[in-house]
């Protein structure tokens, strides 16, 4: 009873403890859907809201959850991904136990910006995001922000690598979907990219018409304005209206200085510059060239040659060729500099190349021994299932064959014991019948002494003795008769067929049903009614005649 009750406590423990951890499980999802729901506006708040949160502490459905917030958030926040291990794990949750989810779809397109900004370029970029827009497309009300974000990369995957007209289809998927959910950011933002896709293709009617698109978006989305203004620059350069270029370029440095953020303006100066020489108006050209020079904030950058080479062609331009020659001696020191870093650049990027290389063929090594691993340990898992089942079979039928022998063994016990008793009736019925023969043949010499005595005093009696006993003398004579054996007893008693026992007649069946009870030839000749001598005569015929007929006569003659 004790026992019983330690039992019932700790299972009730184990169901409150279930119940409990269940409950706070499901508060954990809720708080993370929330974040979720923040994470397209605050990424920056909600990845410091994640930070709170240990992973290993949560049920496998929140951790992988949180590690795809945990990836979209340090996306959005710009953190620099060296590994792709962490969404990796997300997308095999999902794949196994939610694969026609929307955070399945949105794994997989992370799993293809991850490796992106990890400078991965070969094809397991796009195999994810190929996979994650199958999925999406077979979804009955797929998420338009999550169509927006696959749609958008999957485009600009194909823009970096020249594949514009692929780029051009993406990039309309996402406007769709961007206005499916009314995001005007969004939808500015594929507008941009179907404007800069265009223009990469020289189609400039095309790019007027998003470029007019983009202008109505201007003091709509401040945050947008010059990415506008930049917009409109390059589409009036490219038409050759350099006036309204530079006009766009003024305004670009007017608003990029109102601007709190650190901006590289030397940039921004070069550009008007370049629009001023251009235009073939020198002196401004070089007042703007010289101030992007002034406006150098990083030395290091492999651009700067293009901002010197720029004030030596305006001073060969103006004939200042001593000016010209010193900014040009500087011009060629930064490019030359910048080509032996642009060597070393290379050399480090095939050097990563190859160790890319290297590590992708010492994984698929792996996931190749991985596979005859798993191949080889099915395969001993078979077999020993089959040796296991083959064992089981054998010992199962092992104990059906040794119950059919000791269920044989009693059946012939039983009938050893049935042909015991029955031979014992046998032998005492025998013994019987010959006691009561013998009493019969003492009567009859008796009677035959007393006979001689009296037969002439006393004729009458001797006469009814007489046929006293000529009337038991028939009886004896016809009892073999009465005694004649059906085919069913004669084969039961001798062990004889039904076919052996048609080639006996009937006073050798009751002959031979004499032998097997073992009696004597006394016995039969009384039984018989007849001579000893005519009894052995009778057995040596029977004996020749079973011999004949390839009948086993030790049963009969084995005493």
């Amino acid at each position: 009873m004790r026992c019983f009750i330690y039992i019932a406590i700790a299972a009730a423990a184990a169901v409150l403890f279930i119940s409990c951890n269940g409950r706070e499980n499901g508060e954990i999802h809720k708080i993370l859907t929330q974040w979720d729901n923040l994470l397209e506006k605050n990424p920056d708040a909600i990845s410091d809201s994640l930070n709170t949160i240990k992973p290993q502490t949560l049920s496998r459905e929140n951790r992988a959850y949180y590690n795809l917030l945990k990836t979209i958030s340090d996306d959005k926040t710009y953190f620099e991904f060296t590994s792709d291990s962490l969404i990796n794990r997300v997308v095999d949750y999902y794949h196994l136990h939610e694969p026609y989810s929307n955070n399945y779809i949105r794994a997989l397109t992370y799993k293809g910006i991850v490796r992106t900004r990890m400078g991965v370029t070969d094809s397991t970029v796009y195999e994810p995001l190929k996979k994650a827009d199958h999925i999406f497309h077979t979804q009955k009300n797929p998420d338009p922000a999550t169509g927006y974000i696959l749609h958008y990369f999957m485009g600009n995957t194909h823009y970096y690598n020249g594949n514009f007209e692929l780029a051009g289809k993406y990039f309309q998927e996402s406007l769709h979907n961007a206005k499916l959910k009314n995001d005007s950011l969004h939808i500015f933002d594929a507008y941009l990219a179907i404007y800069w896709n265009e223009m990469r293709q020289t189609d400039f009617d095309a790019g007027k018409k998003y470029v007019d698109t983009l202008s109505l978006f201007f003091d709509k989305i401040p945050d947008k304005n010059h990415l506008i203004l930049n917009a409109q620059s390059v589409y009036y350069e490219a038409t050759k209206e350099f006036e309204k270029a530079l006009e766009c370029d003024k305004k670009l440095l007017t608003l990029t200085k109102s601007q709190k953020e650190d901006i590289d303006f030397s940039s921004l100066y070069f550009a008007v510059s370049d629009r001023y020489n251009t235009l073939n108006q020198l002196d401004s050209a070089m007042f703007y060239g010289q101030i992007a020079l002034e406006n150098i904030v990083d030395e290091a950058n492999k651009g700067n040659y293009l901002l010197y080479e720029n004030v030596a062609n305006i001073a060969e331009k103006q004939q200042n060729y001593l000016l010209a020659n010193t900014y040009r001696q500087k011009a060629f020191d930064l490019y030359e500099k910048s080509v032996k870093d642009r060597l070393n650049t290379q050399v480090m990027e095939l050097e990563k190349k190859y160790d890319l290389s290297e590590a992708e063929n010492i994984a698929l090594r792996s996931q190749q021994n991985t596979l005859i691993i798993a191949i080889i340990a099915l395969f001993l898992a078979m077999l020993a299932t089959i040796l296991i089942m083959l064992n089981v079979k054998n010992r199962r039928e092992a104990k059906i064959k040794l119950m059919q022998l000791e269920h044989e063994a009693e059946t012939r016990a039983i009938e050893t014991k049935l042909l015991e008793e029955e031979a014992n009736k046998r032998d005492w019925l025998i013994q019987l019948y010959g006691h009561i023969s013998n009493r019969l043949t003492s009567l009859q010499e008796n009677f035959n002494t007393l006979s001689q005595r009296y037969v002439s005093s006393h004729p009458k009696i001797y006469e009814n003795m007489h046929n006293i006993l000529h009337t038991a003398e028939s009886d004896l004579r016809e009892m073999p008769k009465n005694l004649i054996p059906d085919e069913n007893t004669f084969s039961l008693y001798t062990n004889l067929s039904i076919e052996a026992a048609e080639l006996f007649n009937a006073n050798e069946k009751i002959m031979l049903m004499l032998l097997i009870c073992k009696a004597d030839n006394r016995q039969i000749s009384t039984f018989m009614n007849t001579s000893i001598e005519s009894i052995r005569a009778r057995k040596s015929q029977l004996k020749k005649k079973l011999t004949e007929n390839g009948i086993d006569t030790t049963q009969f003659f084995n005493f």
